[in-house]
């Protein structure tokens, strides 16, 4: 079970649900996307449709649905700070690198 999985779980709405599920696709598709910037397989910046993009109003969704909870989302929340801009592939991997050390 992962963490999105749980914090819906405690709420026990549909609308919990239902983000908790966006979230979980949300997160393979940005992993999955961080590693294509890291491996050099795809462009040096993102554009608005990667995952990135959509980090912000998850979290904002987020907040509002998981109240202070959602701050457990360290992943979340690092991708939705640092989507106010493009981000290029050595910030991508900077930014990976660092949520993995605030997640142990």
């Amino acid at each position: 079970m992962n963490l999105y999985t749980i914090l819906s779980s405690g709420l026990g709405t549909r609308e919990a649900t239902a983000l908790s599920a966006r979230l979980s696709a949300w997160h393979d598709a940005m992993v999955a996307h961080e590693r294509r910037l890291r491996a050099g397989a795809t462009s040096d910046d993102c554009d608005d449709e990667c995952p990135h993009a959509e980090a912000r109003t998850l979290w904002s969704e987020a907040v509002t649905t998981f109240g202070a909870r959602a701050h457990d989302l360290v992943f979340l929340r690092s991708r939705a700070q640092g989507a106010r801009r493009v981000v290029s592939r050595a910030e991508a991997t900077t930014m990976s690198s660092v949520a993995a050390a605030m997640e142990l």
